[in-house]
């Protein structure tokens, strides 16, 4: 890229100013505060964005798609209605969650744990896991 020329490295403030339909190429916006902005409908593609952090931002009806995030942490969230497909959640921690209604179908679940949890109408291919348990605990004395 020796024919083009060297980036500038200027620090905008702009306030109150319609960007609408505008299009940023190679652009670093390195410790950048977006605040009281509106992002409706924008598309982000090929940026790094380690380290990124959204606070009180409104994600309604966002898609990620072939997204790394891999040490995100997602706390206090609304997920009602979440779809997560073609996942890697290896090592995953999910704690202090309401899951009611929660579906998982075709997922490996080798060294899962479920622990302290409210298993009320909880079914394994149709069956309730209280009645799993109450089988095994009948057949082994526990």
């Amino acid at each position: 890229m020796a024919d083009q020329p060297e980036a500038r490295r200027d620090k905008l403030e702009i306030e109150d100013t319609f960007l609408c339909g505008s299009t940023f190429v190679r652009v670093s916006l390195k410790d950048a505060r977006i605040t009281d902005s509106h992002l409706m409908d924008a598309h982000i593609e090929d940026v790094n964005a380690t380290g990124l952090a959204f606070e009180n931002v409104n994600l309604t009806e966002t898609r990620f798609h072939d997204v790394n995030m891999a040490q995100a942490h997602i706390d206090y969230a609304n997920l009602t209605g979440l779809k997560i497909t073609d996942a890697n959640m290896t090592d995953t921690r999910i704690s202090n969650v309401n899951m009611t209604g929660f579906h998982l179908s075709n997922v490996n679940l080798t060294g899962a744990e479920i622990a302290n949890a409210n298993i009320t109408d909880m079914k394994i291919d149709g069956i309730l896991v209280s009645d799993l348990l109450t089988l095994w605990k009948d057949t082994h004395g526990a």
